[in-house]
């Protein structure tokens, strides 16, 4: 889903449904007033957290209740406002209680478990450093999949949204003993977010991140599959020793690349076809493809897809792919001269030119 549709879940229905569940606990709580102050011109232009924090800090100020209070009041009230919705609650924790680290930790640990507190935590991880990295170790004990997944999202790095932790950018090693509990997590939900802190630390160490699974790899299905998509950025940048540890060789090939048109206008699609002919395996197999596109400067951004990867031995492999040229939140498409590359295990093997055109 794109972004500038996410905030379509905080809509004027989300709001009536919210103050009606609220009103249910809280008989005094006014409905009406709560809608009418939220619900103008200026709401609609706002973005998904831009959203979620004013729903937040109108409803925190017209409860009108201590916070610890409010919090009580409001569990009920998260069961029922799941999901993106429900970042309401974790957003008033991080406002309003960072006095009151006890009673935050225990409203956490509740509000996650319908949505998610992981940048709630942020500011607790910056002012009580050893207390919110206890409480994290305990969470990742739990027999709660959401409890375990808030222990490793909740110290991301760098997650995306939410406020960076420069003591982890840093030196992230702190985090090591914590994802070392969740490394083999039964749940995917978990060692998927184990994945993308790591990720998240190969940014600024990939050492370190190459380091940890040489221990790691092979100990476990789960782990592998962990250190797989914890190293895909640096798979992507085709670091040797990240290939390595998969099997991803030097392969013995010929390789073709076939464009359906050398020039194309912006929002159309490419369509492109690719030939491998392997000499040796059965061994490991990584495709990808690459594009060299235009930019407003002139330079070339140079862009990794994922497109296969598995066992294959010899024999020849056919392969077909398209890519849209519209503009996306993360990309813009500028015309001009753009190339195209097939990567074979980290390797270029051929590439191809072709021509976008478009009013820049």
């Amino acid at each position: 889903m794109s972004a500038p549709l996410l905030k379509d879940f905080l809509d004027l229905a989300l709001l009536q449904r919210l103050a009606a569940n609220v009103s249910q606990h809280h008989p005094s709580f006014n409905a009406d007033t709560f809608i009418s102050t939220l619900w103008d011109s200026a709401y609609t232009e706002l973005s998904l957290k831009q959203r979620v924090r004013r729903i937040a800090t109108t409803l925190y100020q017209q409860l009108d209740l201590p916070f610890a209070h409010c919090c009580e009041l409001l569990k009920p009230v998260s069961s029922e406002i799941r999901g993106l919705p429900g970042f309401i609650f974790p957003d008033i924790v991080e406002q309003f209680g960072l006095g009151d680290f006890a009673t935050s930790m225990q409203a956490l640990a509740h509000f996650t478990c319908y949505s998610t507190g992981e940048f709630a935590i942020r500011p607790f991880l910056q002012r009580y450093p050893q207390q919110s990295m206890q409480q994290l170790q305990q969470w990742a004990g739990s027999d709660n999949m959401h409890l375990r997944r808030l222990a490793s999202e909740g110290c991301r790095p760098r997650l995306p949204w939410g406020q960076k932790l420069p003591q982890f950018i840093a030196d992230p090693t702190p985090l090591f003993p914590l994802l070392q509990r969740l490394k083999q997590d039964p749940e995917d939900y978990v060692r998927r977010s184990v994945a993308n802190n790591l990720n998240d630390i190969s940014k600024d160490h990939p050492d370190l991140v190459l380091q940890l699974a040489q221990q790691w790899h092979g100990q476990h299905r789960h782990t592998d599959w962990i250190l797989k998509h914890a190293l895909r950025g640096l798979l992507k940048q085709r670091q040797p020793q990240a290939l390595q540890l998969f099997g991803c060789n030097i392969r013995a090939l010929d390789a073709s690349l076939t464009l359906a048109q050398q020039q194309l206008n912006y929002g159309e699609v490419l369509n492109f076809a690719a030939q491998l002919t392997l000499h040796d395996g059965p061994a490991p197999l990584r495709v990808e493809y690459a594009i060299d596109f235009a930019s407003k400067n002139g330079s070339k951004r140079h862009k990794v897809f994922q497109w296969l990867q598995r066992e294959a031995g010899p024999g020849t492999l056919k392969l077909q792919k398209s890519y849209r040229f519209s503009d996306l939140t993360t990309r813009r498409h500028y015309g001009g001269a753009h190339q195209l590359h097939l990567i074979v295990n980290g390797n270029i093997v051929v590439s191809a030119t072709f021509d976008l055109i478009r009013d820049n």
